[in-house]
């Protein structure tokens, strides 16, 4: 029972009904029980938000998981509104050196060959000493010894050319996010998690 509590299978809505996470049993309990959240019975066929008072008695429900209390079973909400968080983050990558790479498939920007982590090193298309940022249109990943041949100078300069123009990663909204995580782990979750 404790992995049914813990492990992250809940689906989170803004006051937005928007996907903004996926959270445990256990937390999604917690705000249910605090005010924060609602749990959304779709048991009648439609959507209906349904506070912890009223949660904790509402009837099982084929297929669905419960947690066993001293009080008897609660049923473990597939979906959940946090009623006053309206916000939706959207998540960036970190810029480093591995999501470059991976941006890259693993290959030398100037040469297209794959490129192992003790064979690579960070390029600066426009050397910094001439003006060029640590950005991701700026950042690519080379083969060590093609970028020492490049040194200080532009690709151009170097008899150089980049096979693809380095552009930042695409903004993940959380409903990406959370289907690239996890899928679509029930019905409830289609609506929000397309």
């Amino acid at each position: 029972m404790k992995d049914k509590l813990t492990s992250p299978s809940v689906l989170a809505l803004n006051a937005n009904w928007q996907a903004i996470d996926v959270y445990t049993p256990q937390k999604a309990f917690c705000m249910m029980a605090s005010g924060a959240a609602a749990g959304i019975d779709t048991s009648g066929g439609s959507m209906v938000p349904v506070r912890w008072d009223q949660w904790i008695v509402l009837p099982g429900e084929p297929g669905a998981e419960a947690a066993m209390t001293a009080k008897g079973p609660i049923r473990i909400p597939r979906v959940i509104i946090a009623v006053n968080y309206k916000r939706l983050r959207i998540k960036t990558e970190t810029l480093t050196h591995e999501v470059i790479a991976r941006r890259q498939d693993f290959r030398c920007a100037y040469t297209g060959r794959p490129v192992r982590r003790r064979n690579w090193s960070l390029d600066h298309v426009i050397p910094k000493s001439r003006g060029g940022s640590s950005s991701w249109d700026n950042l690519v990943i080379a083969d060590r010894d093609v970028n020492s041949r490049k040194g200080d100078r532009t690709p151009a300069e170097a008899g150089l050319q980049l096979l693809h123009k380095p552009r930042p990663p695409r903004r993940l909204v959380p409903s990406d996010d959370i289907r690239q995580r996890f899928g679509v782990l029930f019905r409830e979750w289609e609506p929000f998690v397309k």
